[in-house]
């Protein structure tokens, strides 16, 4: 039987390429049931892989740029529950307009399902992905050597 290369990617390497093509929610679980046992496996590879948490470390004119192209009503939902540092950044990078309109929208709506917030997450990082793709938007995770 002949032996094929593979290529040289680890194991992690291999799990990182398929969470990238996951969504938020598979992502989250398999990143959660990882935790308890392996942590610094979850460490590795959040290295690796970009989530909507990382909207906290996005670059001013990339953030503003991601801004433009999204529905608010994406920005709203995806916001319920999403870390102090990712709406301190996305405040920041907003005119005091926009995040008035913002705010009426988080209010008009109320409470979205989880499925639904994961939607909006996964529609609105699929942009982010364009932007990074185009060079348009960065993302510089602090203690962290990967500049996405």
């Amino acid at each position: 039987m002949a032996k094929t290369q593979l290529g040289t990617s680890t194991g992690l390497e291999i799990l990182a390429n398929i969470l990238r093509h996951c969504d938020a929610k598979t992502n989250r679980h398999i990143l959660g049931g990882l935790q308890k046992d392996l942590p610094q496996v979850v460490l590795e590879l959040r290295r690796h892989i970009l989530l909507f948490d990382d909207l906290a470390y996005a670059d001013p004119r990339g953030l503003q740029r991601l801004l433009k192209l999204i529905r608010i009503r994406d920005l709203a939902v995806s916001l319920q529950g999403a870390p102090a540092a990712v709406l301190k950044n996305i405040a920041a990078n907003m005119s005091q307009r926009a995040l008035n309109d913002l705010k009426e929208e988080i209010t008009r709506q109320g409470r979205a399902r989880e499925s639904e917030v994961d939607a909006a997450r996964d529609r609105i990082m699929a942009v982010v992905a364009e932007l990074m793709t185009g060079r348009e938007l960065f993302i510089n995770r602090p203690n962290d050597d990967l500049v996405y």
